[in-house]
């Protein structure tokens, strides 16, 4: 009995020694598995002699770590790259530290690195500066002109002011009088220079306030007549135009305005300047639109007729054109050209604006719309471009004409819809000052060579004869009007020579006053 139970403690024993040895093996074996390997920190750096202002870059070599923090004592140098580069603005010797870090923990080195001075070949800045006004008031804005040498930077500023700018070439208005010290700092690869120069700020004297005046011509205008007015105002710096009623406010020195209704305006100029304002207000009468004989502003003091048609006759019939009108700012203008063809009627309808100025026609053959022209005024109505436009209102090309000071036609100019000139017309040997009565018209082509010239004939402001020949003088046209003792325009006879063959056209007038 008593062996059996040694045998069966014995043999526990060793069953519980076997368990033992198995759970501590497993445990050791585990724990190795599970320990990881401690990182190495490691760097190198290139250049390894590095000079002041000279990039570095650092080599990483470290092992078993994943996070990376760099600093240097002394300098700003601080990064967490893997391979950073910094750059060294002092010479010395700094301590560079690397900390790497991993799953085993963490390790540092520390490395010596040498910075020398650079090679300082650069050439040194010189400062300098000059400004205007060199004699300035507490109203002034004084400029300053940099003429600094090898610099690229720059530092302005004024003692006792509140000047103070890096622009290469600053302005500054003193807003007290007295001697101010302006000094330039000026940096370059090579250093720095400075300069200090005194300004000495005057106070501005009293200027006397501003005295509007003005005057205009013509002194009684007419409606559609452009007005312009003179500025005669003293020591005043900006203008305020206006006149009740109208449209007119400018800010020009010396406006025009064309009034398009008759009656009394008061016209308004407000003078200003620093020392404050001054206003002169006249009355401007403007009458309505005298109108020249047969539609026509002229000084022939012609009867009141307007045509009402034209009976053309050649070899191959008769071709019947009248004329309708309507009265627009006291002018009477034509609004409808019809021209009576075998196919139909070819009708013209002509819009104006409120001024009486044309500003589109209209082409249509029976009904349907054939084309079309739109106008545009500028330079005081000076310039008026007429662009023509087809069916589908492409533009297809344009005409630019110029009006002199008296507002005769002196040029126009032919273009295609690019652009591009394809000609052009230039009138000149006026009859007089008045009226548009060129005794000379010439074409050219877009080279500028002549290719055709006309040299009008007139009698009492009405054309009397036209004399056309080519470029090179052979005269290829010719028309000859006869003048009733009205002094109307009653007959016109055009012959016109090509390819050797001559044709004739004679054309009567039909008055409203017959």
């Amino acid at each position: 009995m008593k062996s059996y139970h040694f045998l069966s403690t014995l043999k526990g024993i060793f069953f519980s020694f076997i368990l033992l040895s198995f759970v501590v093996g497993c445990s050791k074996k585990t724990e190795e598995e599970e320990t990881p390997t401690a990182p190495t920190a490691e760097f190198s750096f290139t250049p390894i002699n590095p000079k002041v202002n000279e990039a570095v870059t650092f080599n990483n070599t470290s092992t078993n770590a994943t996070t990376f923090v760099w600093s240097a004592a002394g300098t700003n140098f601080n990064s967490t790259e893997k391979n950073p580069t910094f750059t060294f603005t002092e010479a010395g010797n700094f301590e560079v530290k690397l900390v790497a870090t991993g799953e085993g923990g963490s390790s540092t080195k520390t490395t010596q690195i040498s910075v020398a001075p650079a090679d300082n070949t650069a050439p040194a800045p010189v400062a300098a500066f000059s400004f205007s006004p060199t004699s300035a008031t507490n109203v002034d804005e004084v400029s300053f002109t940099n003429e600094s040498t090898n610099a690229t930077s720059y530092q302005w500023s004024a003692v006792g002011t509140s000047f103070s700018s890096t622009e290469e070439n600053p302005t500054f208005t003193f807003t007290e009088a007295g001697d101010f010290d302006v000094k330039l700092v000026a940096t370059g690869t090579g250093g720095t220079d400075e300069i200090t120069k005194r300004i000495t700020v005057n106070p501005v004297t009293q200027l006397p306030p501003p005295v509007a005046g003005f005057s205009f011509s013509p002194e009684n205008p007419e409606t559609g007549q452009e007005v312009t007015f003179t500025n005669e105002s003293e020591n005043a710096t900006s203008y305020q135009w206006s006149a009740a009623g109208t449209s007119f406010s400018s800010t020009e020195e010396n406006p025009t305005f064309t009034f398009t209704e008759a009656g009394d305006f008061d016209v308004k100029l407000v003078a200003t300047s620093s020392e404050g304002t001054d206003e002169i207000t006249r009355r401007v009468t403007v009458t309505a639109a005298s109108t020249g004989g047969g539609g026509n502003d002229n000084p022939c003091n012609l009867p009141e007729c307007y045509v009402e048609s034209t009976t053309s006759a050649t070899a191959g019939g008769n071709v019947t054109t009248n004329f309708s009108y309507t009265v627009v700012n006291g002018k009477k203008l034509i609004s409808q050209i019809s021209v009576g063809t075998v196919a139909g009627n070819v009708v013209t309808s002509i819009q104006y604006d409120a001024q009486g100025r044309r500003t589109r026609d209209e082409t249509r053959f029976g009904s349907i719309l054939t084309g079309s022209i739109e106008y545009e005024y500028s330079n005081s109505d000076r310039t008026v471009r007429a662009n023509s436009y087809d069916v589908a209102g492409t533009l297809t090309g344009y005409t630019i004409s110029e009006y002199d000071a008296n507002m005769r036609l002196t040029r126009t100019d032919s273009y295609i819809a690019t652009g591009a000139l394809t000609g052009y017309t230039v009138y000149s040997d006026f009859l007089n000052i008045e009226g548009s009565f060129p005794q000379l018209v010439e074409t050219f082509d877009a080279s500028g060579t002549l290719t055709q010239r006309d040299v009008h004939t007139y009698q009492d402001c009405q054309l009397i004869k036209t004399v056309s020949t080519d470029g090179s003088g052979t005269v290829i046209g010719e028309v000859n009007n006869t003048i009733d003792a009205r002094g109307l325009l009653r007959t016109s006879v055009a012959t016109i020579m090509a390819g050797g063959t001559t044709t004739t056209s004679t054309t009567q007038y039909v008055y409203d006053c017959d």
